[in-house]
């Protein structure tokens, strides 16, 4: 009797398990023009400030947050020491220069 050595067929019981990319992307992704869709009935917007605002006061933000869920990240990028020493100081000078030219101001119209 001739028997064939018949290899069995190794199963890999891994093969059809998710990883950990597979979990966290969405069913469905399309990028649009002004907006990405993320799923059935999830949108996501971008919005950019690249300069905050000259007067900020508490809650400035709250208006953004009143809107619904949304979630704000900020990114901050060191800068060069010297420029920003340039820049505060050009400033500075500025500000100086123009309260001596209202103080001037103030006292010729208060003496005439």
């Amino acid at each position: 009797m001739l028997v064939k050595n018949k290899k069995k067929k190794e199963i890999n019981i891994f093969k059809n398990v998710p990883n950990i990319t597979d979990m966290l992307m969405p069913d469905v992704l399309q990028e649009k023009k002004d907006y990405i869709c993320l799923g059935y009935n999830k949108y996501s917007r971008t919005f950019v400030i690249t300069v905050y605002p000259e007067n900020t006061w508490i809650s400035w933000l709250d208006d953004l947050f009143n809107i619904g869920n949304i979630n704000i990240s900020v990114k901050i990028e060191p800068s060069n020491n010297g420029s920003v020493i340039n820049q505060l100081t050009k400033k500075l000078v500025q500000c100086q220069s123009e309260y001596a030219t209202y103080s001037r101001q103030r006292q010729y119209f208060t003496s005439s």
